[in-house]
């Protein structure tokens, strides 16, 4: 049942972290679930090289019709009431998934469970940045991006038990406990205040922070609480106008270089690159990538209990460096420098740098910087540039492996996180510590904190630590 009105959740941060993870295990396990299932269900339904395409494909065109929706339904229903309604039907739809009787059921469900996926990913962040205190904020995205790198390891750890007895169906169906649960666990909490704001309704934003046991919920303007209800087409107009422009671009980059620097091709295909390194059998070609993903999931936790502590600009550059790190590791591998057990170690490091920097950090920027209006569609514009190149990864990697071999392939990976490294250290600011309020001020001031130059204020890991909550300073 929800809480009732004004009765302050006992621990508030515990309840928020607890829906953070049960998102984070659905999506994580039901992202990676067809790379585990793949080879039975090839063999179930006789599918081609084309048809195999297709159980990756559906559910990235699922996503990015569920990112579409994601904004107008986060506007309409509030963060919670989104957030529950989209793991109600993930549950409900998995389970018919794993009932597929041919490969069109199969596909249309799991483009289904795509369209959940794409509203869990857009207004999840945005329900943690409004539902908990500055001191814990990417605490507690980092438990969702710790969470989901542990659905991903499960998913090889369940495929690798059921893969004996050819159980495709119950790999498939896992996820729908998650979602169930996760639907349970949003009850518990109100709607944000954030949402009450931007729908003009202060009071009883108020009585949201109240629950939340927040300081209170942030000021907004006089402008903007009448265009709440504007529409999805004026939204984007604002995203890409003078005001907001430099930070939409700041957070489509970021999401573009997500994707393209590989992450979806050691989730879609790590048991086709562990064959191509030379490993063979359902332990390696299954147990090696969960093991991968059990690691990334200890990193991600690692990072959600220091990333309050230390610089988040610092740890999207050491966890981009890691990535690269890794890609040079498989360069060497395939191009015959380097044993292939440094191929394992080059797969671990890259999955360890991702979920230590962009996975950690990436939806904490995409929610931070608009104001609450914005916010749905901001994450909305960023998630459709990481899936455009997710589409790019999952239809050309294996072509690429095949037709241009693991050297160049891997060379071009290689490439392409060295830009991401420069972009991070040339454009991404340090937010450690500020309010969401300044974090917009930032933008909109033309990337000044306060007037005072770029650069993060003086203090300000000192003051998240110091639990100040979301009040709107007036200097750092």
């Amino acid at each position: 049942m929800p809480t009732p009105p004004g009765r302050p959740l006992r621990r508030p941060g515990t309840a928020v972290g607890l829906a953070a993870v049960l998102l984070g295990l659905t999506y994580g396990y039901d992202g990676t679930a067809m790379a585990g299932a793949q080879i039975l269900v090839t063999e179930a339904f006789h599918l081609s090289p084309f048809e195999q395409g297709t159980l990756y494909a559906g559910p990235v065109i699922g996503l990015m019709a569920g990112t579409v929706l994601a904004g107008r339904l986060s506007d309409a229903a509030g963060r919670r009431g989104a957030l529950a309604l989209a793991a109600a039907v993930c549950s409900l739809t998995t389970v018919v998934s794993a009932l597929s009787v041919n490969p069109v059921m199969l596909v249309g469900t799991r483009a289904v469970l795509g369209m959940t996926m794409g509203v869990l990913i857009v207004i999840a962040p945005i329900l943690f940045a409004e539902s908990v205190r500055t001191a814990i904020r990417g605490r507690v995205a980092v438990l969702y991006q710790c969470a989901t790198a542990g659905g991903c390891a499960a998913t090889y750890f369940v495929s690798y038990l059921l893969a004996g007895g050819g159980h495709w169906r119950v790999m498939l169906v896992v996820p729908a406990l998650c979602a169930a649960a996760a639907a349970v666990s949003l009850l518990r909490l109100p709607e944000t205040p954030g949402w009450h704001l931007a729908k003009g309704r202060p009071d009883r934003a108020a009585e949201a922070a109240r629950v939340l046991a927040l300081d209170g919920p942030e000021p907004v303007s006089a402008p903007e609480a009448p265009s709440a209800a504007a529409p999805a087409k004026g939204r984007m107009a604002e995203l890409f106008g003078p005001t907001y422009r430099r930070l939409t671009l700041f957070v489509v980059t970021l999401g573009f270089l997500v994707q393209i620097t590989g992450i979806s091709a050691i989730g879609y295909f790590s048991p086709r690159i562990f064959q191509r390194m030379g490993y063979e059998g359902n332990f390696s070609l299954l147990m090696l990538p969960g093991l991968i993903q059990l690691l990334s999931a200890v990193a991600a936790l690692v990072c959600a209990v220091a990333i309050d502590r230390v610089s988040r600009r610092a740890a999207l550059l050491t966890g981009t460096g890691l990535m690269t790190a890794g890609h040079l590791l498989l360069v060497g591998v395939f191009a015959e420098f380097l044993p292939a057990s440094a191929g394992l170690l080059g797969l671990a490091v890259f999955a360890i740098g991702f979920n230590a920097g962009f996975g950690a950090l990436i939806w904490v920027f995409a929610a931070e910087g608009f104001p609450g209006r914005l916010r749905g569609a901001g994450a909305s514009a960023m998630l459709l540039a990481n899936l455009g190149a997710n589409l790019i990864i999952a239809q050309f990697f294996l072509s690429a492996l095949s037709a241009l071999g693991g050297t160049a392939t891997f060379c071009l990976l290689l490439a392409v996180n060295v830009a991401a490294w420069c972009y991070v250290y040339l454009q991404v600011p340090d937010t450690t510590g500020r309010t969401l309020a300044e974090i917009e001020a930032y933008w909109v001031n033309g990337r000044r904190w306060n007037g005072l130059g770029p650069g993060p204020a003086p203090g300000a890991t000192t003051r998240a630590a110091a639990g100040e909550g979301d009040r709107l300073h007036d200097g750092p």
